[in-house]
């Protein structure tokens, strides 16, 4: 019998000199290592780092960018103004940016949404208020958020921020520039200096297949949001739950769809034509669950006794077989992570925390009928 293979961890991908001549020169800034506020000339720098006046320029023209370096003719690089006055006033602040990102999504996601969402911003709110620190909450759609940002920045003096399912690379950049510590709180982002809190994805999936597997079930497939990019560990964890039970993987059985009712039915619709039909189906949140078992339900299918449905994360949904994360743990984790950096003398050195699943056994999954 052959040995079982492990899956392969991820690679993390290696800096370039460019990040990591912008990384060297963000953090000196924030130290207030430059006399006067004035940047030495590209050479000195580059000659002191050992790369070319090239990498430097084009590190100087990033920083340029995230409103952190200014130039003038005949006078040089100057340092920006809420590079020089921000670390200061920051130092002093209880408060804590929290920016949640408001996706324009349909209702049945919203319900999910909502759920996570409420329990992280309730675990931060604990945390915070633990250490003697106050939330500064705003909501933004993508598209705005660097305005909320840009506003906190001014009008408030806070201590760090963090974002909430969120991570576009220029405004993380910017924040950085500022001074401020950044957590990325359900999401993930290959950024120098940047903390990241989310759930393990691909180990709840995994979770969900090994329940079934282990229940006596051969033939699974899953219900996956179609926004791919989104959230892409939960269908690799699910293929590797099947390698690990030794089960088949068809393509047939990885379902694309909408979080909403009619994105239900048309799943149900796909799986029921599947040939052999799988015993069980696998959603990507509980919303979908939710949905795809009172879809079967009209269709006349008894759900555990025809088939078997369990979801990943999200709502709370009463008698539902789920794995589910500790959302609230996670809100809590991302404000203790940002005071560590804040209290922290020079750069702190990113973490980055994966909150395990749990199995929730409830009344949707059973073993597979006797055919």
């Amino acid at each position: 019998m052959s040995k079982s293979r492990k899956p392969l961890g991820r690679l993390v991908r290696p800096q370039t000199l460019l990040s990591r001549t912008e990384q060297v020169l963000r953090e000196a800034i924030t130290r207030g290592e430059f006399a006067g506020n004035r940047l030495p000339s590209a050479a000195e720098i580059a000659e002191q780092l050992g790369v070319s006046r090239e990498t430097v320029r084009l590190a100087q023209e990033s920083l340029q960018r995230e409103g952190l370096l200014v130039k003038y003719r005949r006078k040089g690089t100057l340092l920006q103004g809420p590079a020089m006055t921000l670390k200061g006033s920051a130092a002093k602040s209880t408060l804590i940016g929290y920016l949640q990102t408001d996706y324009p999504l349909a209702r049945g996601h919203e319900d999910a949404m909502r759920a996570t969402s409420g329990l992280m911003l309730q675990g931060a709110m604990r945390e915070a208020g633990r250490a003697g620190f106050q939330l500064v909450v705003r909501h933004a759609s993508p598209d705005e958020m660097d305005g909320s940002v840009d506003r906190i920045s001014r009008e408030t003096p806070v201590r760090g921020m963090i974002f909430v399912s969120f991570g576009e690379d220029k405004l993380v950049r910017q924040t950085l520039g500022l001074g401020l510590p950044v957590v990325l709180l359900d999401h993930e982002l290959n950024l120098p200096s940047i903390s990241t809190v989310r759930e393990d994805g691909r180990q709840g999936a995994a979770l969900a297949v090994s329940h079934l597997a282990k229940l006596g079930h051969r033939h699974i497939a899953y219900g996956h949001w179609n926004e791919a990019d989104v959230n892409p560990w939960r269908i690799t964890g699910f293929r590797q739950g099947l390698s690990e039970a030794r089960l088949p993987r068809r393509r047939a059985c990885e379902l694309w769809t909408e979080i909403t009712e009619d994105g239900a039915e048309k799943l149900v619709k796909r799986f029921l034509d599947l040939r052999p039909r799988p015993t069980a189906l696998v959603c990507f949140n509980t919303t979908l669950a939710r949905f795809a078992i009172e879809s079967l339900r009209r269709q006349g299918l008894r759900v555990p006794d025809d088939l078997s449905v369990l979801g990943i994360g999200g709502e709370e949904v009463a008698g539902l077989s789920a794995v589910q994360a500790d959302w609230f743990g996670m809100g809590a984790n991302a404000v203790k992570l940002l005071l560590r950096a804040a209290r922290g003398k020079g750069a702190a050195t990113p973490e980055h925390r994966l909150f395990p699943y749990q199995l929730r056994p409830g009344r949707t999954t059973a073993a597979p009928p006797k055919v």
